[in-house]
């Protein structure tokens, strides 16, 4: 029998493809090209002399021996993880704040299950959300109200440090009677004659007029709201038209309240980072925060694809 060398990075790999089912969207996860997560599955099955999953099979479907090995690694890597965390701990000490500021009304949704998570690891770090909406959390972060920021740009800012997080599209909301409900794909000049309802936040910070309206030159009449679900409302009693996240709609359409369209043939995607500050790039804590909002957040919502 050959020689065989089982690595940590074969098990992150087979339970990428495990979690995510699809070679692509596993590549995306772990960071590596598609070609290159299909030879280190080829070098581990010549080793092994085994497949390892079915090819061709959507989602993956794998063998007893992928099965087996993914169990090792469910089992092995958050022990690795802990250990990795303890060792962390020594160096640096483990105790400290995390004040989180957020300019994404629907942020919430998958940021409260990651510090959830957080909490499990790093219990003696006082874990706390500035109060608020912010359209300002850069400037938070730079006056020392807040340790760690949600952004969706990353605007240059002196002793600022971005972090990608993940990507996620944008869809058009109507109600289920809308003449707008027969049609798959919207475009901009669908948006011309409607009422658009949206959070009460600059225009800069709407993807849907600055990507796809206003270039346009559409600049359709306004209606605000500070809730997801008062905007949800107002759509479904046809008082005008959305545009939210898909994982902030999807609840709703699952009930039936409205309907969720595609904005343009490619869609409109929207990205979001982790801001922090340059002097705290190193902090464990800080760090394995933002670790854990990104995996916590692709493993809870599986539409969002994970930016490099």
């Amino acid at each position: 029998m050959k020689p065989i060398f089982l690595e940590l990075r074969h098990l992150k790999t087979l339970i990428a493809l495990k979690e995510s089912g699809s070679v692509s969207l596993a590549a995306k996860r772990i960071h590596l090209t598609q070609s290159a997560l299909s030879h280190q599955i080829k070098l581990l099955e010549d080793q092994y002399e085994l497949p390892l999953f079915e090819r061709k099979t959507q989602p993956i479907r794998f063998t007893p021996a992928g099965e087996r090995l993914i169990k090792l690694g469910y089992e092995i890597l958050p022990k690795v993880m802990e250990a990795e965390l303890d060792l962390v701990r020594v160096k640096q000490g483990e105790v400290g704040e995390l004040r989180i500021a957020v300019e994404c009304h629907t942020c919430f949704d998958w940021l409260m299950p990651a510090m959830d998570k957080f909490r499990q690891s790093w219990g003696l770090v006082e874990l706390d959300i500035v109060s608020g909406f912010h359209t300002d959390t850069v400037g938070l972060l730079l006056t020392h109200r807040a340790d760690w920021a949600v952004v969706s740009d990353m605007e240059e800012a002196t002793g600022v440090v971005y972090k990608p997080l993940f990507s996620y599209e944008m869809v058009a909301i109507c109600s289920k009677d809308h003449p707008l409900a027969n049609k798959d794909i919207w475009d901009a000049e669908d948006f011309r004659h409607e009422t658009l309802i949206h959070y009460p936040v600059p225009d800069d910070m709407l993807d849907l007029l600055r990507k796809v309206l206003l270039p346009k030159g559409i600049n359709p009449a306004r209606r605000t709201s500070e809730l997801t679900i008062a905007i949800i409302q107002l759509v479904a009693s046809k008082r005008g038209v959305a545009a939210l996240p898909y994982w902030a709609v999807k609840p709703y359409l699952e009930r039936g309240y409205v309907v969720a369209r595609k904005i343009t043939e490619q869609g409109l995607y929207s990205n979001l980072y982790g801001a922090i500050r340059e002097s705290d790039a190193e902090m464990a804590y800080i760090s394995d925060f933002h670790h854990t909002v990104q995996s916590e957040s692709f493993g809870s919502l599986p539409d969002l694809l994970v930016l490099k």
